[in-house]
């Protein structure tokens, strides 16, 4: 059975012990000392034409004119209808009690008996329309507020999934954004490796195939293990020092992180390629890199720094996932649930990422 199937039920449920309830309260409350089959016919006499007018209300006169702003033709029709079920009673009423006999006592009796006042406001009448218009009104106000409740919790749900639909592609097209220039770059390191025949060939196309397996299929999970972060950080690295085997000043330590901690993916490679691109790591002198993981008491800890060049200097300007997309990508993930905090000094960036955990 269907999430709508099993809503709809409920609704149904709902509907039917409330009036079952309101029926109750006529039959057992407002009966005064009246036989109880009396006092149920009485009930369901008073209780069809506010049933009627609750459904009328809720289905056609709020949807139709009250929703769409036509508030005169919504107030004109509601009044017409409180008439119309004015008049019923009058009516009906007249008949139950030429069929059943006056109801016990001497002023309901008079009420009753057919000899209506001949003035439109004696006070016989004006207490019988307080009397029938104080239920019906209780009934529709009630009936217009769990109709408008409802409406505004469509709306809200709809805005959610729109929400929800547009954060689902936002992220997509961020995380899209995977450097095609490293890439390439990579498979041409790697083809000259294989020109020299070199040993490394066959290890760096298997970092290679597994960084593109991360990027396409791991990825496509909202949160991924943390040990595949790692790893694709790790092949990363490699294949970076491929480049160069100038390249060894590069610390990462992840001694203290739990590698089956779920976080999203390509959420902290960023800020490494970042360091790569801007370190000048190939000059053994200077260069460097240093990187560490850690997780516990429910928050990951991560922060990365590297040395500046002494003169401007980037590389790799073509593609990129970049600091502005990571930073958006945080904030629709992990909101109000992260602190980043960069440093840019004259010898260094630092780059300090806290995230409080999701509770598995």
């Amino acid at each position: 059975m269907g999430q709508k199937s099993i809503s709809r039920i409920n609704s149904v449920l709902i509907h039917t012990l409330f009036w079952t309830g309101y029926l109750a309260f006529l039959v057992f409350v407002l009966s005064g000392r009246e036989a109880f089959e009396r006092s149920l016919a009485m009930g369901f006499i008073q209780i069809v034409p506010q049933i009627a007018l609750a459904y009328l209300n809720m289905e056609i006169l709020i949807p139709v004119f009250f929703a769409q702003k036509k508030y005169v033709a919504y107030v004109a029709l509601v009044f017409l209808s409180f008439i119309g079920i004015y008049y019923f009673y009058e009516f009906i009423m007249i008949l139950y009690f030429q069929y059943a006999g006056p109801p016990p006592g001497p002023v309901p009796g008079r009420m009753m008996r057919g000899r209506m006042p001949v003035h439109f406001f004696s006070a016989m009448r004006g207490m019988r329309i307080a009397y029938v218009l104080s239920q019906t009104m209780a009934i529709f106000f009630l009936s217009t507020a769990y109709k408008i409740s409802r409406i505004a919790a469509k709306k809200e749900r709809e805005a959610a999934v729109l929400r929800s639909e547009n954060l689902n592609a936002e992220l997509k097209f961020l995380r899209s954004q995977i450097n095609p220039h490293f890439l390439f770059n990579a498979l041409n390191n790697i083809y000259a490796l294989a020109v020299t025949k070199s040993e490394q060939t066959p290890d760096m196309i298997l970092k290679l195939s597994n960084m593109l397996r991360y990027i396409l299929y791991d990825c496509n999970a909202d949160r991924v293990p943390l040990g595949k972060e790692i790893g694709y950080i790790n092949d990363y690295v490699d294949m970076q020092k491929l480049k160069d085997d100038q390249i060894t000043n590069v610390e990462i330590d992840y001694s203290g992180a739990d590698p089956d901690t779920m976080i999203a993916p390509m959420i902290l490679i960023p800020f490494i390629e970042n360091a790569f691109k801007h370190s000048q790591i190939e000059d053994v002198g200077h260069g460097w890199i240093k990187v560490k993981i850690e997780t516990g008491a429910g928050r990951l800890r991560f922060s990365v720094s590297n040395s500046k060049a002494k003169s401007a200097y980037s590389k790799d300007r073509v593609g990129g996932i970049g600091l502005e997309n990571v930073k958006r990508r945080l904030e629709l993930l992990y909101p109000q649930r992260h602190e980043l905090i960069i440093k840019d000094t004259p010898e260094a960036f630092m780059v300090e990422l806290g995230i409080v955990l999701e509770k598995s």
